[in-house]
């Protein structure tokens, strides 16, 4: 397989006098993959540099100086070189004027990338710019880690390297690329701490080890054993009625330095831990069931996707993985309804003239008849589910009581079309979107029914095209055009006056509103650039804090989910997208062109056998073989016979195997079945991790399937032509550390009630966790630290 391009991380620092000098290379850096850092604000020359400069220039792999009679006059752009330098990061410099003997003497040796003068055409001078930021650019990553990572040493915040990271970090400096920035002292200050833990830890490790076989002479071992093994048995048997969380932890700390030497248990260990892990490791690129589907709600208790189609149907979709989840929650029969919405825990199903409530929990429906009045547009449930409102094509909206079905009152003129209709979260209130203001109705009880209380109104400036509520119904968020207003429910207040949101001919999409209702998203489309924006701003001063990229179609919905950390995107091609609030870093996904890279240099096998009927795949110490005679079995064969059991070395599949392949690691292989599914399994236990639904729908003779160079996605194709991309998670360390990462971490902690898995320094506890014990000894997986 051909390497993939890890792209550089970029630092543009400039005058903001040359701002469009800069917009060019951000614009064009960007469209090349990278990532790319800038003050979008500029400083002033009399400013210091800003925290939040800092910031990126450390988490920057290359500084990009884009150099001037602007930038040499300019105190804040020498002091971002200072800075830079004293990181030592690469310097990149970009002349756009000839500045001679006006170099500062750090940068004067350095060869820059001319963008004036012959030859230096922009368009041409920025493909040699994209070139030279990619030289060494694995080395360059890992010092940019590293150095960040010594950061928060020095500042008290972490921990020095152990294990893996420290072998890793040795590595690095012994393999310096020529002419690539030298190690900082924070660097080296960083690795001898290191060092010295690892001596102290070997010190500690034999001292440990001389206790135990000290307690071994004393001839108790035996009995502590039996009595462990039979503790073990019981607590992985209790373990099995435990949510994944809280079996993970008790089969942990069951596990935590036990003398349990008996195979069986330990293989009874294996089997509940690998059931717990499976379906909790994968994340999958999202898309929904047809482009025109909305995204419902987000299922409480699960955390599932319920999505519904422009048609009516619905599916349940799990957002970690994109699986399809069956008989989580009932759906109703369409019967002919234009619209399907999902309410107040109730599927409410919108005809040409009537309106239908349909319970999943009771399974039982009741409908809504509106003959007089225009055809029905939107409706919405009460948060308790006492109250419908209806929208109808005469710009009338009707009250009426579930319970009896009968109407609340006379309904309700508005004098224009309703664009947008929902309730309030626990509050009896409902929000319209009508022509171009927003009208807040408070019902309020009385002896007969509901009245109405005074409505009010929020003005916007022409036809509202979005709108969003917070979750704690606070806060209403209104875009029309490229204007955003923002108001208070409690005070009717604007907290963001009606104003233009960004330059040029926008059109806003879509609004999410945080459910604490201090942040905005926003889906939008620049009709003059051609760009689709998806941004999150803080909502009393309008600034955006992050930009959400990789959309290559409009932004068709936005919103948090619970908890407010993440933001999903939808785009007109059905395409879901998670994103995390703080970095506005996406999901894992597929860079372009991955999958025609990896299936034209894969060797997943689809007709595969040798002249002995068979095929094989070596791993390290593994021998993984398929025989014609049982296509739908893997078989999984240590070569050394000492080695330790697997859980399961006979690979079951509901299709004939049609293909088979290793990750880069070893640690994963996934296999492709003629049931159009594909198989992910622990190739150090044999246990199966997921299984995903690569053809839906269709009849296939193969289904092929292979990793990524870096090991986090598998392609996955069949003889139609079809291609998936998912995207995993590769295991780390044994299959008891992979467990504990799943844990929760609260507060950027992760805490564990168990002596053998104490952290110091803020190191993830995860990384004490004990290895498996062999039988008769130490039972290790390999991988594990």
């Amino acid at each position: 397989m051909g390497e993939m391009t890890q792209h550089s991380r970029i630092f543009i620092s400039y005058s903001h006098k040359d701002r469009d000098r800069a917009d060019f290379l951000w614009r064009e850096l960007c469209a090349r993959g990278h990532a790319v850092f800038i003050d979008r604000e500029g400083i002033l020359e009399t400013e210091h540099i800003t925290n939040r400069i800092r910031e990126m220039i450390v988490g920057a792999d290359i500084v990009l100086l884009v150099l001037g009679a602007n930038w040499i006059a300019s105190p804040a752009c020498r002091m971002e070189l200072g800075f830079a330098l004293d990181h030592n990061k690469r310097i990149l410099p970009a002349a756009f004027e000839d500045v001679g003997a006006d170099l500062p003497a750090e940068i004067k040796d350095i060869n820059y990338v001319r963008f004036y003068g012959p030859g230096g055409a922009w368009a041409d001078a920025i493909e040699r710019l994209d070139t030279a930021t990619d030289r060494d650019i694995d080395w360059i990553r890992l010092h940019t880690r590293f150095g960040e990572a010594a950061a928060r040493f020095i500042a008290g915040e972490g921990a020095p390297p152990r294990g893996h990271e420290l072998r890793a970090m040795r590595r690095w400096i012994e393999h310096h690329p020529k002419g690539a920035p030298d190690p900082t002292e924070d660097h080296w200050r960083y690795f001898k701490a290191g060092m010295a833990r690892r001596k102290w830890g070997q010190i500690g490790a034999a001292v440990v080890v001389t206790l135990a076989l000290t307690l071994a002479t004393l001839g108790g071992m035996r009995a502590i054993a039996t009595t462990q093994c039979e503790a073990l048995r019981s607590g992985v048997r209790a373990s099995e009625a435990l949510d994944p969380v809280a079996a993970i932890e008790t089969i942990l700390t069951l596990a935590d330095n036990s003398f349990c030497r008996a195979s069986s248990a330990w293989l009874a260990v294996l089997g509940t831990l690998g059931e717990t892990l499976r379906d909790q490791r994968l994340r999958a690129t999202l898309t929904l069931p047809d482009p025109g589907a909305q995204v419902a709600a987000v299922l409480p208790g699960s955390g599932h996707l319920l999505a519904l189609n422009a048609d009516g149907g619905g599916a349940v979709l799990d957002l970690i993985t994109g699986a399809r989840i069956e008989d989580e929650l009932p759906m109703p029969a369409q019967g002919g309804a234009r619209r399907v919405l999902y309410d107040a825990g109730r599927f409410v199903l919108i005809h040409a003239r009537r309106v239908t409530i349909w319970d999943p929990a009771t399974r039982r429906g009741w409908g809504f008849a509106f003959a007089n009045g225009g055809p029905v547009t939107h409706a919405a449930l009460s948060p308790g589910g006492e109250t419908l409102v209806v929208a109808t094509g005469d710009d009338r909206l009707h009250f009426h009581s579930l319970a009896s079905g009968r109407a609340l009152r006379a309904a309700v003129d508005l004098g224009a079309p309703v664009r947008f209709l929902s309730f309030v979260p626990d509050r009896p209130r409902v929000v319209a979107a009508v022509g171009d203001m927003v009208r807040v109705i408070d019902l309020v009880p009385a002896a007969q029914g509901r009245r109405l209380a005074e409505p009010r109104t929020l003005p916007m400036p022409g036809e509202i095209t979005a709108m969003s509520l917070s979750g704690n119904g606070s806060t209403v968020a209104v875009a029309s055009g490229n204007v955003v207003g923002v108001w208070d429910l409690t005070t009717f207040e604007p907290i963001f006056a009606p104003d233009e949101y960004y330059y040029g001919p926008v059109d806003i999409r879509s609004l999410g509103l945080s459910p604490d209702g201090l942040q905005l998203a926003v889906g939008a489309d620049d009709r003059a650039a051609g760009l689709q924006h998806a941004r999150i701003h803080d909502v009393p001063s309008g600034k955006y804090s992050v930009t959400l990229q990789g959309h290559d179609s409009p932004v068709r919905s936005i919103r948090f989910l619970p908890g407010g950390r993440s933001v999903m995107t939808r785009d007109a091609a059905g395409v879901l997208r998670l994103y995390d609030v703080a970095s506005g870093r996406p999901a894992p996904d597929a860079a372009p062109g991955m999958a025609e890279a990896v299936i034209a240099t894969s060797q997943a096998m689809v007709r595969f056998e040798d002249a002995a009927g068979r095929a094989r795949l070596a791993a390290t110490g593994t021998e993984i073989t398929l025989h014609r005679g049982q296509p739908r079995s893997v078989r999984l064969a240590h070569v050394d016979d000492a080695a330790p059991p697997f859980y399961n070395d006979r690979l079951s599949h509901d299709g004939l195997v049609t293909s088979m392949a290793l990750s880069p690691d070893e640690r994963l292989l996934v296999t492709g079945a003629d049931d159009g599914r594909l198989y992910l399994w622990d190739a150090q236990t044999g246990l199966l991790l997921y299984t995903l639904g690569h053809a839906v729908q269709g009849l296939v003779t193969f289904v092929a399937a292979d990793f990524s160079p870096s090991g986090d996605h598998i392609v996955s194709w069949d003889n139609h032509g079809t291609r998936r991309v998912w995207a995993v998670q590769p295991l780390t360390g044994d299959l008891f550390q992979t467990a504990c990462r799943l844990l929760p971490v609260h507060d950027g902690v992760r805490r564990l009630a168990m002596p053998g898995a104490a952290a110091q320094d803020g190191a993830d506890p995860c990384d004490a966790i004990p290895g498996m014990p062999r039988p008769g000894g130490v039972m290790w997986l390999a991988g594990g630290n």
